[in-house]
């Protein structure tokens, strides 16, 4: 221990010249105010005063880093000087130590020095006021301490990479050039994790879909890079010390000491931050803590394909996105949630679109690095077995605010704020129109009446624009068959539509259900007149296949609902079903024509507990089926575990904007 205090104090005494060089740097921070023009920008002179010492105490610190590093050790060793350290009784650890603890000592110390004179005339030395850009709230959301603990850790990152630097470079060994070989492995490896985990959106904080704000806690890519960071760190400074232990006063031995340490412990680092990322990019759809969106499609026989993404479970940061079928357990991996995400001055709409068949999927992905990169269309062929997903050539240069998909899932609608409408050939990219149209709330909703006409409705979405709600929503065509396409008014949804909270097409899309806060009702497509109210604002609507409508609407006490079917215009008297104590009834699907498969939750039932049946609507007659097992893809402030999809009868989900309960069964 004396041999660590004396090396100690021999190194600060040779270098004492640099505490009156930090001593002077801090005297020119207290007289910048002064001089001439200074203070033209019209900041206070304590900012000022603190700023230039804080930017040259930075300045100092580094250079001393890079300095001392390149030479307190390896200059003594080239020069032959070291072996005067071991002609006496001091152990290698206490040179290293003694060294290195001088040179911190020299840095950190002389940062200090030039911050004092302005901190004992008034300098504002805080991080979190004038000169805190990166303070709570900004980019970085960390306050002073926390900008003062990185800087630390990249002063001591400089000061052992200078030294582990000047030993290779000065050695003048033929060791060198596996050291850059073993560099560019390491920087390889390391590099093509963190842009694989960049691109798949694994953010360096854990984001909440269901809030759109930034949590507090880091996510697992932050965790991840800080613990490549100490194992460098650590790599750094042992390799360090044992170059002095072992290689002791012959540089080239010293060199290859500290290359052997230094990139074995580096290697086996870097291999373990690649596979952890391999494992966080394995998450699959069982590992999902929760949903935050989902949309089903109206599925083929013998699949049930869903989409939905999620926050994954011990991988905080990752929000993977699936395109999933229920039958098979087949599952692809897709990127549209970040575009949903993204997609901020949008309705709350999902960028996943099935066609009306059944047959076609098409989605959004970011050609490069989340939300700065342009969008790519995606499609997947439900109805080709054994097909996979293939970008298409359509893109977009910001996220669409309006997006649809023709019926038979070839042609492709979007809208790109300010006033870009395009419809595209998914197949082959080729552009079919482009009308000049400029939304007046910038967040329409399009949809296909058929493959060669479509329509536009000008929406506003409660909160999104405070108080337009309950305004006449403009109606548009555009004829993709005309000479010069364009969007033509054929009507407007009236005001007493109030505000909107769900819509959907018929198949025909010719009619479309709106549901506000006072009722449901059914409205013409194309000129937005109103055809029939179906029910309350709590009731709700679903198309069937064959025209007719399924309305589901809670009585007066709160567990008693009625299933009522409409014919097509909803005049005629409704044929009616009652559900008594249940929680919610919710229509499945249409097996086959005049058949409904409706799914219930009684009132005391367990949770994953629902009751399946059968409707005949021909007959009038209900029929039981049975309990189901239904997994319930909940938010994820809720659920308590895992998603599970495995052996399940299948899905139910809570729509967060709509607060419509979904379900997907298997089997037909």
């Amino acid at each position: 221990m004396r041999g660590f205090v004396a090396i100690l104090r021999r190194e600060v005494f040779e270098r004492r010249l640099i505490v009156l060089l930090a001593l002077a740097l801090g005297l020119i921070a207290v007289v910048a105010p002064l001089l001439p023009g200074a203070r033209s920008s019209g900041v206070a002179a304590a900012d000022l005063r603190g700023g230039v010492a804080l930017g040259l105490a930075s300045l100092l610190t580094a250079l001393l880093a890079i300095f001392l590093g390149g030479s307190i050790i390896a200059g003594d060793l080239v020069e032959r000087r070291l072996g005067f350290y071991f002609s006496r009784p001091i152990p290698g650890w206490a040179v290293w130590a003694g060294k290195m603890a001088a040179a911190l000592l020299l840095i950190f110390g002389g940062g200090i020095l030039v911050l004092v004179p302005a901190a004992l005339l008034g300098g504002n030395l805080s991080l979190d006021g004038t000169w805190g850009t990166l303070g709570r709230g900004g980019l970085l959301n960390v306050t002073g301490p926390g900008v003062l603990a990185a800087w630390a850790l990249v002063l001591l990152l400089l000061l052992l990479t200078s030294h582990a630097a000047s030993v290779i470079v000065r050695a003048r060994s033929p060791w060198a050039l596996l050291d850059l070989a073993a560099l560019a492995v390491c920087g390889g490896l390391a590099g093509w994790s963190a842009q694989r985990l960049g691109l798949e959106g694994v953010f360096a904080r854990s984001y909440s879909f269901w809030s759109l704000k930034r949590e507090d806690h880091l996510g697992i890519i932050a965790w991840m890079e800080l613990g490549l960071l100490l194992a460098l760190l650590l790599a750094l400074a042992v390799a360090g010390a044992l170059q002095v232990v072992r290689g002791r006063t012959d540089p080239r031995r010293a060199h290859r000491v500290l290359s052997q340490g230094l990139w074995g412990m580096l290697l086996t680092s870097v291999l373990l931050f690649t596979g952890l990322a391999v494992w966080v990019l394995a998450a699959g759809p069982n590992d999902l803590r929760g949903i935050v969106e989902a949309t089903e499609g109206p599925g083929l026989p013998g699949e049930h394909w869903i989409a939905f993404s999620g926050p994954a479970a011990w991988r905080p940061g990752y929000n993977p996105s699936f395109l999933y079928d229920l039958d098979s357990g087949r599952a692809f991996r897709t990127r549209s949630g970040l575009v949903s995400f993204g997609n901020v001055y949008g309705t709350f709409d999902t960028m996943v679109r099935f066609s009306a068949d059944g047959r076609r999927v098409v989605w959004l992905e970011y050609d490069g690095a989340p939300f700065a990169s342009p969008v790519v269309l995606h499609r997947l062929d439900l109805g080709r077995p054994g097909a996979t997903p293939v970008r298409t050539p359509v893109s977009y240069r910001t996220v669409p605010r309006g997006f649809a998909l023709s019926p038979d899932g070839r042609r492709v609608a979007a809208y790109e704020w300010p006033g870009n409408l395009t419809v595209s050939e998914v197949e082959n990219g080729r552009l079919l129109a482009a009308p000049l149209y400029d939304s007046r709330y910038g967040t329409p909703r399009l949809a296909f009446a058929g493959p060669d006409r479509l329509r536009i409705f000008d929406m506003v979405f409660p909160g999104y624009v405070p108080g337009r709600v309950g305004l006449p929503v403009p109606i548009f065509e555009v004829d993709l068959t005309a000479r010069s396409p364009r969007p033509l008014p054929t009507g407007e949804v009236p005001a007493s539509a109030g505000d909107l909270r769900e819509w959907s097409f018929s198949p025909e899309g010719d009619r479309i259900l709106l549901r506000s806060g006072n009722a449901l009702g059914l409205f013409d497509a194309s000129s937005g007149m109103p055809l029939a109210t179906l029910g309350s604002g709590s009731a709700r609507g679903t198309f069937l296949r064959d025209g007719r409508i399924a309305v589901v609407e809670t009585l007066g006490d709160k567990y008693e609902h009625e299933l009522r079917i409409f014919p097509a215009d909803g005049h005629a008297e409704p044929r009616r079903f009652p559900f008594p104590n249940t929680i919610r009834v919710i229509v499945a699907d249409q097996p086959a024509p005049g058949l409904l498969r409706v799914v219930t939750h009684g009132h005391g039932a367990p949770p994953r507990s629902h009751e399946l049946w059968r409707v005949d609507l021909e007959r009038g007659a209900v029929q039981p089926l049975g309990t189901r097992r239904l997994a319930g893809l909940d938010l994820p402030l809720l659920p308590r575990s895992r998603v599970d999809l495995k052996g399940v009868d299948g899905v139910v989900w809570l729509e967060p904007w709509t607060s419509r309960a979904r379900v997907v069964l298997k089997g037909s």
